[in-house]
């Protein structure tokens, strides 16, 4: 090859290869950071308790009613209402290893913290246990949404799993944990006022009256609106009472 053909396949040429390469480069980078983030979700953190404890505090937390790190209007900055599950299809299949449990709260409307939501949906959380050590325990957080209608899922940004294990944390020592039992139950369970109250079919005044319950008539709150309560009998009817018919245990 002469020095001019040299000179000129060193200019014209050696650029566009290096462009190339660069794009190439740039793509694969690309293709292993959306690799490593789909590989990276939900939230793994550790306690420094034995699994058993562990366990205590996350059973309390999975039956608390609220989700927490998220919320769908600015002047009440919490859900409630949410439930525990046995299983939730959502996560696909269950993990090789630790104990698993889930907490699902229905009809949310496009909650703060999972990524570009909208429409009516539903959250779902999952949690996945496993000792370390004598003295250690993993825990995994995932949580989505899922839109009702489209059935289109968000992913959450972190919040409500870091958010949720920080609330399982709080709880990891035994004081801790009588001290928020009784919290819970308190806060889960009410009883009717002096007079009375009316079990309403839905959560309206006009709405049919399933049954009228006596005084003192102890319920489980399923449901926390601004004026209703959705609440479960002892002998397991539903519906909903007013607030202004009802009270917190003593």
């Amino acid at each position: 090859m002469s020095l001019s053909l040299l000179n000129r396949f060193t200019i014209e040429v050696m650029p566009s290869q290096i462009r190339r390469h660069a794009l190439g480069v740039i793509c694969l980078l690309a293709a292993c950071i959306a690799v490593c983030r789909a590989g990276d979700e939900g939230f793994n953190g550790s306690l420094d308790v034995p699994e058993g404890e562990a366990l205590k505090a996350v059973r309390l937390i999975v039956n608390d009613p609220i989700v927490y790190g998220t919320y769908s209007y600015e002047k009440e900055k919490q859900l409630r209402g949410a439930k525990a599950a046995s299983s939730v299809s959502v996560f696909g299949d269950a993990p090789d290893q630790g104990k698993v449990f889930f907490k699902v709260l229905e009809n949310v409307l496009a909650p703060r913290h999972f990524k570009e939501t909208a429409d009516l949906g539903t959250i779902y959380l999952r949690y996945i246990v496993q000792g370390t050590s004598s003295g250690t325990t993993a825990i995994h957080i995932d949580a989505v949404y899922v839109e009702k209608n489209r059935r289109r899922r968000h992913e959450s940004d972190g919040t409500v799993e870091e958010s949720e294990f920080r609330a399982i944390k709080d709880l990891s020592s035994s004081e801790e944990l009588e001290k928020r039992v009784a919290e819970l139950r308190h806060r889960a369970e009410i009883r009717t006022a002096a007079g009375g109250a009316a079990l309403k079919s839905a959560p309206y005044r006009t709405a049919a009256t399933l049954q009228s319950l006596p005084a003192q008539a102890e319920l489980l709150v399923v449901v926390l609106t601004k004026y209703w309560y959705g609440v479960e009998t002892a002998d397991g009817h539903k519906g909903w009472v007013h607030r202004s018919q009802v009270e917190s245990l003593p």
